[in-house]
């Protein structure tokens, strides 16, 4: 038991060690509150306490040589395009317009072969001038050249399939004396398989410097 006095007449009451809420004394009868401060001391302690944070920060470190590898490699590549495959086709169209020239034909078709070779030429010059920004850590060049990537892949898919396949077997012929073929199957020969590997490991590695954290922190 535990002896305190009473807040409005000061008597003294008896109440249990363990009492706790609001009581009535029984000599005045007036109402007061016993053992509810500590608890809401602590209750108030508690509910203030701030909680730990779940935040967490990552500082990664720069490394150059990320963005410059990647950047030379994307140059390089369509540096090797430009070199092999565009002055092939304008010289192609400079020699095909000079046997038009001479032959007096008129058709046009080497010029038109020349400005292909000129288009191809700008998309591949482009590309080298935004692969050298890419590894000076330029991120908008990073994205020009994971667009050129998915125009190469594209171009390179829908060339083939639009190109004549000079290894195509014929599978069916038609009824007339000669026997024309009418039907080919396309050869595994003609499928651009350096081109599409090409292409698609430049989009993977853009996209991995774009979506990696790591390596998305290295471009500004």
């Amino acid at each position: 038991m535990v002896e305190i006095l009473c807040p409005h007449c000061e008597g003294e009451i008896e109440l249990d060690d363990d009492a706790k809420g609001e009581f009535a004394c029984p000599l005045c009868d007036g109402e007061f509150e016993w053992g509810m401060d500590e608890e809401d001391d602590e209750l108030d302690f508690m509910v203030a306490e701030p909680l730990p944070s779940r935040d967490i920060l990552y500082q990664y470190t720069d490394n150059p040589a990320i963005r410059i590898t990647a950047g030379s490699i994307f140059a390089s590549i369509m540096g090797f395009f430009a070199i092999f495959m565009a002055f092939p086709i304008i010289l192609g169209g400079l020699f095909v317009d000079a046997l038009e020239g001479a032959a007096d034909t008129g058709t046009g078709f080497g010029a038109i072969i020349v400005l292909l070779g000129i288009a191809f030429l700008i998309f591949y010059v482009t590309g080298i001038t935004f692969g050298v920004l890419m590894a000076k850590g330029r991120f908008s060049a990073l994205i020009v050249c994971t667009v050129f990537s998915v125009i190469g892949l594209v171009g390179t898919i829908v060339g083939w399939l639009f190109s004549d396949d000079p290894d195509a077997e014929c599978i069916k012929y038609d009824d007339s004396f000669f026997g024309q073929c009418i039907e080919y199957e396309s050869s595994m020969g003609s499928v651009p398989i350096g081109g599409i590997i090409i292409w698609t490991l430049l989009i993977a590695m853009n996209a991995s410097l774009i979506i990696v954290p790591q390596f998305r922190y290295q471009f500004d």
